[in-house]
């Protein structure tokens, strides 16, 4: 037993001996980064000709290293390597356009000695079709950090040209993708959990990384692809959709398998919903129009904005749960009018202290005195940690008489036991006009700070149309950022679909997905 203990008290002082001759050999110091390098820095300037404002930069050097690259001015772009190696191709994102950016550049070798370089990269000015930015209120103590994304569309000859942009919190554009080709309305454009891109067209789905490289793509056929499409937790895909042989449109969603395309399962909402229902818009082929699908971890099931109708949550065999909409003419569901009785799946609004409303207010002729409203024409529906549903109200055809004056951000408290809806939150009643958006538009809950963001994507002043992202805080709605993005309808007639340029949705993020 003594043998054994001084043997491993011999092997441990030789280990920490080991340790402190390794501390002993980290140089920590500055080198000509010459010495560091196999070859010369290499740097291609928007390789795949679709993201005009980043790069792929190339560095081998002599023994394994961390590289790590930063593009410099007043929000810096900083990306680094995950691992040491000696052959590194790094992607830089957030080029200034029209400007010789300097690009910094460190080298450290695993023992610690380090080299620093700048190297410069001219770019070109951005179109002139794209819109003016203009920040009219920042507080960067509290807003949530990243950047800011939003779908432009830029209409013209009958057809969208669609041109995702992020720009910086100063309003200055860092980085787009040119889909223009396409020659067609894209939306919504999705970020993965990978950090590429998901977005579609017609009858297919496209995976894209940052750099405009086509991963992979789905064809969907028999259907085609509208307003949404979602990632679940393990990786398959939903999308709403439209079924090609049916005699109706944009009323069904699908779940694609993300390995082999092939569709695992199908909703229509015919079969569960009041196909002739028609008291807020007489559309017997788009009676229901979906824009918005959230998949609910909680339940496993979908959280569902139908424009035309309501919000509406139906299980993963599409059973209806309930739907949030005014009771103003509901009756059986579908295709022949033969399904289950709609309304007794209809939400009883109530106030704070649990009491239903009248019944003008339930059938949506009016709203109550404290402010409760259902939501007209909403978009953006998802479901709240809380499991409260947040939306974009755009107010449309409010009270079925088309006289709203103004959207909002809207979040409601669901008790699916008791069959009731109450309202907790909103903002944009307060502020008029100046934030109606007929169409389109997004909301999200920003997960750092809890600020709401909501971006009304198609506003109309005089001369210009034009989107905005608001950030408030929450619950107090004080605005912490926002943004006016001016459209210049630069290829366009000004007037009618695809003949203005606008914004579906909007996001906060980063410029480097995690």
């Amino acid at each position: 037993m003594t043998t054994f203990r001084i043997f491993l008290i011999i092997l441990l002082s030789a280990l920490l001996s080991c340790n402190d001759n390794d501390s002993s050999t980290r140089i920590d110091e500055e080198v000509d980064i010459e010495e560091l390098l196999k070859d010369p820095i290499n740097i291609q300037l928007n390789p795949y000709e679709l993201t005009p404002l980043s790069a792929v930069l190339t560095v081998n050097t002599e023994s394994a290293a961390h590289i790590e690259a930063t593009v410099l001015g007043e929000y810096p772009s900083i990306t680094e390597t995950e691992n040491p190696g000696t052959a590194h191709q790094i992607d830089i994102h957030g080029l200034y356009p029209d400007h010789n950016n300097a690009i910094k550049i460190k080298v450290t070798e695993e023992n610690g000695r380090y080299g620093l370089d700048t190297i410069f990269i001219q770019t070109d000015s951005l179109p002139s079709t794209f819109p003016d930015i203009e920040i009219v209120a920042i507080d960067e103590s509290r807003m949530e950090p990243g950047w800011n994304l939003i779908e432009l569309s830029i209409g013209g000859q009958g057809f969208f040209r669609f041109n995702p942009v992020i720009f910086d919190p100063s309003g200055q554009i860092r980085w787009y993708m040119n889909l223009d080709f396409i020659e067609g309305w894209i939306g919504p454009f999705e970020r993965l959990d990978n950090g590429n891109w998901l977005w579609s067209h017609n009858n297919r789905t496209y995976e894209y990384n940052m750099l405009g490289q086509e991963v992979r793509n789905w064809e969907l056929w028999p259907y085609s692809q509208h307003h949404d499409q979602v990632e679940k937790p393990d990786g398959n895909l939903i999308i709403s959709v439209s079924k090609w042989e049916e005699t109706t449109a944009l009323d069904h969603i699908i779940e694609i398998d993300r390995q082999d395309g092939s569709t695992v399962r199908e909703w229509d909402l015919r079969e569960v919903l009041d196909v002739d229902r028609f008291d807020f818009v007489w559309n017997s082929f788009d009676w229901a129009h979906v824009n918005s699908v959230w998949y609910d971890t909680n339940t496993d099931g979908l959280v569902v904005s139908a424009r035309h109708q309501g919000i509406v949550k139906v299980d993963i065999d599409n059973n209806l749960e309930w739907i949030i909409a005014p009771h103003q003419g509901w009756n059986l569901a579908g295709i022949d009018g033969d399904g289950i009785d709609t309304r007794d799946y209809l939400l009883t609004a109530i106030d704070a202290n649990g009491n239903p409303y009248p019944e003008s207010i339930q059938q949506g002729s009016e709203d109550a005195a404290d402010g409760f409203s259902w939501p007209w024409g909403q978009h953006a529906a998802m479901v709240l940690d809380n499991g409260h549903i947040f939306c974009f109200d755009n107010g449309t055809n409010k009270h079925f008489d088309n006289n709203a004056t103004y959207s909002r951000g809207v979040e409601y408290a669901i008790n699916a036991e008791a069959m009731t809806i109450s309202q907790v939150w909103q903002y944009g009643k307060e502020r008029g006009i100046e934030m109606h958006s007929n169409n389109i538009s997004d909301v999200d809950v920003l997960p750092i700070t809890g600020n709401r963001l909501m971006a009304p994507g198609n506003l109309t002043p005089n001369p210009s149309r034009q989107t905005k992202l608001i950030e408030v805080s929450y619950p107090d709605g004080e605005v912490i950022y926002e943004a006016v993005v001016t459209f210049k309808d630069g290829a366009s007639t000004g007037a009618g679909w695809a003949e203005t340029d606008i914004s579906y949705r909007a996001e906060r993020l980063e410029i480097y997905p995690k």
